[in-house]
Parts: C-alpha cells; structure tokens; sequence
C-alpha cells in the first residue's frame, strides 16, 4: 500500500492544483506531461527502469495500474 499513496501523494502534491475526488489517472487527469514525469518520480523513488513496452496507456490507466507496475519492476519481473 506504500507504494499507491506514494504515487498518489506525488501525483496530488506536484502535478495537480487541486485533490481530486477519486482516482486522477482513472479521471484522466494527467497530461502526457504530467505522465512524464510521474514516470521520471517512479523511477528515481522505487529504483526502478521502465522500457519502452511498459510505457503503455494501460500502464497508467488508474493508480492501481501504475502501482502493479511498479511492484512488478521491483520484484524484478
């Protein structure tokens, strides 16, 4: 759970003026900006490496997705 409020908190904190009421990447909140550099944070955050194919849209669909994939990263998979 760490790891989505985090992200969450990063997202709400730097990206957004104001706290959204629900999921912002499920809400589509997020420029491509704005995706940017939530991936830049999760790399340097959880020390991880995203490749090409995880920069997909379903990749960053809602907090959930972006947490899995970050936790896969970590677990090295």
């Amino acid at each position: 759970m760490r790891t989505r409020s985090t992200i969450r908190r990063f997202i709400v904190v730097e990206l957004l003026e104001e706290r959204p009421a629900g999921d912002p990447l499920a809400e589509d909140l997020l420029d491509s900006l704005a995706i940017e550099q939530l991936v830049a944070f999760c790399e340097e955050e959880f020390g991880v490496a995203f490749e090409d194919a995880d920069l997909v849209a379903e990749n960053f669909e809602s907090l959930g997705a972006v947490t899995a994939l970050v936790d896969r990263k970590r677990r090295g998979a």
